[in-house]
């Protein structure tokens, strides 16, 4: 009886450590799978960045040519507003939009910056 018992226990034992090993490969698998997700939208994010900056020098040599200052706060507010909303949907905080935004914001004024820096060498 000893016996069959002590054999069960380790069956029951080895099921056990056997489930928790699965379980830990299947969260690490979970864990590889994500993260290549996140390292693909990555360089999506820094690609489109990317080609909203182009977008924004553009802009910036059209309003050099028209004599357009760079900042257009009204613009920015529609823009942030817009975003914020859109953010909402994705449950992104409003404070978080604001502060992307921000940081957008400051890039594409810096990037204008340096093409009027260029012209005026």
């Amino acid at each position: 009886m000893i016996k069959k018992t002590i054999f069960t226990t380790g069956i029951v034992f080895c099921f056990f450590v056997g489930k928790a090993q699965a379980q830990e490969v299947a969260a690490k698998d979970t864990m590889v799978y994500y993260r290549k997700q996140i390292d693909t939208l990555d360089k999506q994010l820094i690609n489109l960045l990317g080609q909203r900056m182009k977008a924004a020098r553009a802009i910036g040599v059209y309003k050099m040519d028209h004599h357009i200052g760079v900042v257009q706060s009204a613009r920015f507010e529609e823009v942030l507003n817009a975003a914020i909303l859109r953010g909402k949907t994705q449950h992104l905080s409003e404070e978080f939009v604001r502060a992307l935004y921000g940081d957008i914001h400051k890039e594409s004024i810096r990037q204008e910056e340096l093409l009027q820096a260029e012209k005026k060498k």
